[in-house]
């Protein structure tokens, strides 16, 4: 239990074990006003005296007149004591390094916190986001930016990858990564070699045969506005503004703009970042191997339609395409370091890290992935029933075979049992 200070409790036991002087004396001093120490942290307590414009001699009421606090970039470690700003709504803490953020709990008139960029690690305490978690839920804003940070992984890539056998029926379950780099090659052998075995290769959709043309056309039905409304009355002035900058490399202006919904300017920004990295779609896992079933000639099978795709996509609610325009803006500069961490993670096959990023994942977004999981389970629970003594390899984001609800829990569920390779 942390110390919350001289309690009302300890005083008077401190003041009746040293006689009635002390009893007197302490009459006379200021009582809740006097002077203590409620920062644990030295950096803290600076930021809060600076605030206070005091050097010393802070007294409880000091620290409950305030309710705004910018301690970002301060070297803080510790909130403990914070407590005692009482009043306390608003709070920026970014660039620190807090490791514990549980001391905002206590603080009831908080609205609205900065946390800044918290990075998920091997070896992370994962209580850190139920504590931002319960925040939310008690009507806080909080401003966090999730970061990756694990090493990279040394040899062939591990990847996402398990066995399915059902009686004469084999599935491959295979994790991709749909943009990289060469670092993502070779595979390891169990891989390769399941793969010369297939009958069948099985993807969300054969983007080797789409056509740019059509589905061009899809998108601008599904994305552009047709009900007179335009981008820039849906989002803030300053985002609007930031997302035109952002695209004028693609000869994009406000008019041309203001007839997308958020969610085809969240494809097209993530577009412009992708522009700016070493990275590119032509070396993800899904090419690689429609490539190698071309070459081989054995037949491929689209899980899913560009149609449904779009439709899962373009189906959340204004609100959160908002926000996940937002996030993507927020992320242009860190894109080329989070795509590396995820070809890291990747690589050293951490199933469990898949599910932790999927677990993230809130409202009509983790909903839509939910539905399109269940859809492909169906069709890959119909590999297993078949009767050919076929082998299909399946290759799927790796987010769809990892965690709660995705394909390999539902399969699961339903009996089939699966070996992690």
């Amino acid at each position: 239990m942390r110390n919350e200070g001289f309690t009302v409790l300890n005083k008077t036991k401190y003041i009746w074990g040293i006689g009635l002087f002390l009893v007197l004396l302490t009459a006379c001093s200021p009582g809740a006003n006097e002077e203590t120490n409620h920062f644990k942290d030295s950096s803290l307590e600076n930021v809060v005296f600076q605030k206070l414009e005091k050097e010393g001699n802070v007294t409880k009421d000091d620290l409950a007149s305030i309710k705004k606090l910018d301690a970002s970039d301060a070297g803080i470690a510790d909130l403990e004591g914070i407590e005692s700003l009482t009043a306390l709504q608003v709070l920026n803490i970014n660039e620190n390094e807090i490791k514990d953020y549980s001391p905002l709990l206590k603080l009831d008139k908080l609205t609205e916190v900065n946390i800044g960029d918290i990075y998920y690690t091997d070896d992370m305490d994962l209580a850190v986001w139920s504590v931002l978690e319960t925040l939310e839920k008690n009507g806080v804003d909080v401003q966090v930016r999730p970061r990756l940070s694990f090493d990279e992984h040394e040899g062939p890539s591990e990847g996402v990858f398990y066995r399915i056998q059902e009686g004469k029926q084999t599935v491959y379950l295979m994790g991709s990564i749909h943009i990289g780099d060469q670092s993502l090659y070779p595979l390891q052998d169990q891989i390769n070699s399941a793969f010369e075995e297939a009958d069948h290769l099985a993807v969300e959709i054969d983007i080797v045969d789409i056509d740019e043309m059509a589905a061009s056309q899809i998108m601008m039905q599904r994305g552009m506005y047709q009900d007179g409304t335009i981008l820039s009355d849906v989002l803030e002035e300053e985002v609007f503004k930031e997302a035109v900058e952002q695209l004028s490399s693609f000869g994009m202006n406000e008019a041309m703009l203001n007839q997308f919904q958020p969610w085809v300017v969240s494809m097209l920004l993530s577009e412009v970042a992708l522009e700016n990295t070493d990275y590119t779609g032509d070396n993800g896992v899904d090419l690689h191997f429609l490539n190698r079933a071309k070459d081989k000639e054995i037949p491929i099978i689209s899980l899913e339609t560009l149609e449904s795709q779009i439709e899962s996509i373009s189906s959340s609610t204004v609100e959160e395409q908002t926000a996940i325009l937002e996030n993507t803006l927020d992320s242009m500069d860190i894109y080329q370091d989070e795509l590396q961490q995820m070809i890291n993670i990747w690589r050293s096959g951490k199933t469990e890290v898949f599910a932790q990023l999927r677990q993230m994942d809130q409202g009509s977004e983790q909903l839509a992935m939910d539905e399109r999981d269940v859809a492909m389970t169906d069709q890959i629970e119909d590999f297993l029933n078949a009767k050919e003594g076929e082998t299909y390899f399946v290759v799927v984001g790796s987010l769809h075979l990892a965690g709660e609800n995705s394909i390999v829990d539902l399969l699961e569920k339903r009996g089939y049992a699966i070996e992690p390779l």
